[in-house]
């Protein structure tokens, strides 16, 4: 048996981590107060400052030829993080489903909310 050094720290137990199952289930939110660019029928740019990114929402009723959706109902959210040289990411989002490429778990959903919290609707 060796003899413990009494000197020496103590170990400290770490707090074990969230199963896997529940890290990888927490949706991606965006933050609730998101700072508001532009409100406009033809879109609502979003301003998540703390997360260093961008939202622009682009309802059905958009008048920009440049969005193409997939059905009459979806609205589109492009996705700007605020990066050198990154790309735009744009999300088909449907009233019923959600983001149609990443489901309800895509932050895309959850801009989606911070549009309606602020009074606009993403769907008309």
């Amino acid at each position: 048996m060796l003899a413990r050094d009494p000197g020496a720290a103590t170990p400290r137990p770490t707090p074990p981590s969230p199963p896997a199952s529940r890290r990888s289930a927490a949706p991606a939110a965006a933050p609730a107060q998101p700072r508001i660019g532009r409100w406009n029928d033809n879109e609502l740019i979003l301003f998540f400052e703390e997360r260093r990114e961008s939202w622009i929402v682009y309802p059905p009723r958009s008048a920009y030829e440049f969005i193409h959706r997939p059905s009459r109902d979806a609205a589109v959210v492009e996705f700007h993080p605020w990066l050198p040289m990154a790309a735009a990411d744009l999300h088909p989002v449907r009233p019923r489903d959600g983001c149609l490429l990443h489901g309800l778990e895509c932050a895309a959903s959850a801009a989606i909310q911070a549009a309606v919290d602020t009074g606009f609707d993403p769907f008309r």
